[in-house]
């Protein structure tokens, strides 16, 4: 045979449709996972009034935190030029702008939760 030959022998054998032909289907996608069907559901949360207290617990806490930092952060960059530590001046302006960024996060968690929780 050829080698020519030999390639299309080994294409039409590795290439063929496998057979059977799988069934089912994933959202009309003709196989697979139906991704529809996946979704958090809050109601197999056990004790959810208990998971609910906990999370608005830890979001105030977060919440405080980033606000110490920021408020930190603001004392460092205004004492750092008047006591000559402009090193200190530097890291009160990187805190401040870390607990704004983690006030942003921490404020935006709860969005991003109910939005993930929503039933599709």
């Amino acid at each position: 045979m050829t080698p020519g030959a030999l390639l299309a022998a080994a294409a039409t054998r590795y290439l063929a449709p496998p057979t059977p032909t799988p069934t089912g289907g994933g959202a009309g996608q003709g196989g697979g996972i139906d991704w529809t069907r996946i979704h958090p559901d809050p109601g197999a949360v056990p004790r959810p009034d208990l998971f609910y207290t906990f999370m608005n617990g830890l979001l105030y806490i977060g919440g405080f935190a980033a606000g110490g930092a920021l408020l930190a952060g603001l004392i460092l960059f205004g004492a750092g030029p008047i006591f000559g530590t402009h090193i200190s001046s530097d890291r009160g302006r990187t805190m401040m702008w870390r607990g704004v960024l983690v006030a942003f996060g921490v404020g935006s968690f709860t969005a991003v939760m109910a939005f993930l929780l929503v039933k599709a």
